[in-house]
């Protein structure tokens, strides 16, 4: 055990009490005519894969389920077997809303571990979107961006995961297979208003990056009151209403120096919208990058130099608009977080339903290991690595206390294989 850990493994599963399971697999008869993978088993199946293996796949939610380590940590009967071809007809025909309604339980606890001032300091809310094609080129229905071929073939399809990061964990999220999701002026704007209307708060605000480009979309987010900050490609035309006299002094935007801040009308299809305003925040880099070509192949790096801030909040200063969509940045680090660590480009289902399921499980294993990273003061990659140890010696505790200290009286065929005497 890590003698400088601050909170130990049992205290983190305790978000997941089973009477919450219990109770929602009632109100969702999410087991109705199941005979062995009930929705808590699958829960449970599902949260000791992604947390113990670093590729889970349904022959090794087989394995893992036909072990007694991980029977003894939920209390199921010794002679109790799935195969990977239920496993994987389950996670096909399992009603979603039982996960959905556990990850939002569970995130409801998940934000106790953090102070009132955390919470209002992260509710500038980051969207974007990430595409998988690992597994879902099976998919009855999914997305081919671009419609490219390779070999004469259509692309393969993929799926869109369109997220709402608040700066502790997804706060709501989408899976998006139909072709006209390929826009993000479709899919980020849905997972906005779901989250809006799920109970964020009036307070919030909302930061994407240039896939939001519509005159629609920025519209209609400015009529439901939602405030937001994005960013327009430098040739956008817009109609200057009127432009913001600042001093020198607030001209320094950290890394970028402010080149002007206007109210403006945007153009929609060459006529300009005069029913909505918004602010412009045009700033340059201090540093300017160089975009020759890096190599004789006459590639130019697509690094751009100056930056096109939008918003419909008008009281925000450039600086803090300018800040705002810095912070942007950190949804990327949370999709890479649950791709390397937790194997969210990897699904073991090939179902919508299925990748639905396998993706809220993904949150639900990332929260935990959120808070067991923060309180314990660790990294990502080092937080996920000391919880499966852990959870390894809490399961041999578990082991010893049930054989009183004989292994002989628990699964000998288990142990063998581990060299165990």
């Amino acid at each position: 055990m890590f003698t400088e850990q601050k909170v130990n493994i049992q205290k983190v599963l305790g978000l997941i009490p089973d009477d919450l399971l219990a109770r929602l697999g009632q109100d969702t008869k999410v087991d109705y005519c199941a005979k062995v993978l009930y929705g808590q088993r699958i829960f449970n199946l599902l949260l000791y894969g992604l947390l113990t293996t670093d590729r889970t796949s349904q022959r090794t939610l087989e394995d893992l389920f036909g072990s007694q380590l991980f029977k003894s940590l939920f209390n199921y009967d010794a002679d109790m077997k799935v195969s990977h071809s239920s496993i994987s007809t389950r996670l096909s025909t399992i009603d979603p809303e039982f996960f959905k309604l556990a990850y939002e339980a569970i995130y409801s606890e998940f934000s106790k571990f953090f102070s009132k001032e955390e919470q209002l300091k992260h509710r500038i809310i980051r969207v974007d979107s990430s595409m998988i094609a690992e597994t879902c080129n099976k998919l009855e229905e999914g997305l081919s961006p671009g419609n490219k071929k390779r070999n004469g073939k259509e692309s393969v399809k993929q799926i869109k995961f369109t997220a709402a990061f608040d700066g502790l964990t997804a706060c709501a999220f989408d899976v998006f297979t139909q072709s006209k999701y390929t826009s993000e002026d479709r899919a980020i704007p849905e997972v906005v208003l779901k989250n809006a209307i799920k109970g964020g708060s009036q307070t919030d605000i909302y930061t994407f990056d240039r896939g939001v480009t519509a005159s629609k979309t920025f519209g209609s987010l400015n009529q439901q009151k939602i405030s937001f900050v994005g960013r327009l490609k430098t040739n956008r035309k817009f109609e200057v209403i009127n432009t913001d006299e600042l001093p020198e002094s607030e001209r320094d935007l950290g890394g970028l120096t402010l080149l002007s801040s206007q109210v403006v009308h945007l153009f929609n299809h060459n006529k300009v919208d005069t029913k909505e305003e918004y602010r412009l925040i045009i700033a340059e880099r201090k540093e300017k990058i160089d975009t020759t070509p890096p190599n004789n192949k006459g590639k130019v790096r697509k690094k751009e130099n100056t930056f096109v801030f939008i918003t419909n909040n008008m009281e925000l200063s450039p600086k803090e608009i300018a800040q705002i969509y810095k912070q942007r940045w950190d949804i990327e680090v949370f999709f890479r977080f649950i791709k390397q660590e937790l194997n969210a480009s990897h699904f073991i289902s090939v179902s919508k339903n299925g990748i639905t399921v396998m993706l809220y499980m993904t949150l639900i294993a990332a929260m935990l290991l959120q808070i067991y990273k923060k309180i314990n003061g660790l990294g990502y990659k080092t937080a996920k690595r000391r919880f499966s140890i852990e959870l390894w010696e809490t399961l041999i505790s578990i082991i010893v206390k049930e054989c009183g200290g004989n292994p002989e009286r628990m699964n000998k065929a288990y142990f063998k294989q581990f060299s165990i005497p």
